[in-house]
């Protein structure tokens, strides 16, 4: 418990002025590393408090990272944030609206060029993945949570369809990522984090092109994430 008090402490007084300065910096340069920069920091500093150690394997997978979407198992709220810190690659993400509300921390994400998603509104939500097959056609990386959501029991659920046609219309590079160790950590439906070790592996990537068998592609990348994870 102490160790997610002291977290949601770091997070509090650091991402008010954090991302103040990130927007300011990224305006001034024209590109939003600065928030990336920022963001990892935050990151770093909120894992070493949590007793988090991420290790990371496979980097070379990512070739250039251009027009490439990561798609990771997820059973934690720990799991962008260690993606985040393993994965040395600026990626957006589709993110749940609501979270742009939360003041500066919003206004950063937008700047960043993160996506809204309202998950209620199917039309809204077929145009944040327009959006999303737009920046990977400009050459931005992805990262996603294919199975839409946490899992409860640690098993690698089925796949949602919409970032796999998102993915084959871009023409992406599809790289699989593995997460291991977070729901130790932080299980879904717990507050109270536990120190322990993390890993991350890439795994060879999957080719997306417009005219590829979805269904095949989408065993491809389930299977290779089910058998690492095994």
């Amino acid at each position: 418990m102490l160790r997610a008090v002291l977290v949601l402490l770091l997070l509090s007084l650091f991402i008010p002025p954090a991302t103040i300065a990130g927007v300011l910096a990224a305006w001034i340069v024209g590109r939003p590393r600065p928030i990336y920069w920022l963001g990892r920091l935050c990151i770093h500093l909120g894992l070493k408090l949590a007793g988090a150690r991420v290790s990371v394997s496979g980097l070379e997978h990512l070739g250039d990272g251009r027009n490439a979407l990561l798609m990771a198992n997820h059973v934690s709220l720990l799991d962008p944030c260690v993606l985040l810190e393993a994965i040395p690659v600026d990626f957006k993400v589709l993110v749940k609206q609501e979270l742009f509300k939360v003041p500066f921390l919003g206004t950063a994400m937008l700047r960043a060029g993160l996506v809204p998603v309202d998950r209620k509104n199917r039309e809204r939500a077929r145009a944040s993945i327009a959006r999303a097959v737009e920046s990977l056609k400009a050459g931005n990386s992805f990262l996603v949570f294919p199975e839409g959501t946490r899992s409860k029991t640690g098993e690698l659920g089925e796949m949602k369809k919409g970032v796999f046609i998102a993915a084959m219309e871009a023409g992406s590079r599809i790289v699989p990522v593995a997460v291991r160790g977070t729901r130790t950590l932080l299980p879904k439906g717990h507050f109270s984090i536990r120190p322990g070790n993390v890993t991350v592996e890439l795994l060879p990537p999957v080719p997306a092109a417009p005219d590829s068998d979805r269904e095949q592609v989408m065993a491809e990348v389930r299977g290779r994430i089910a058998s690492a994870l095994a």
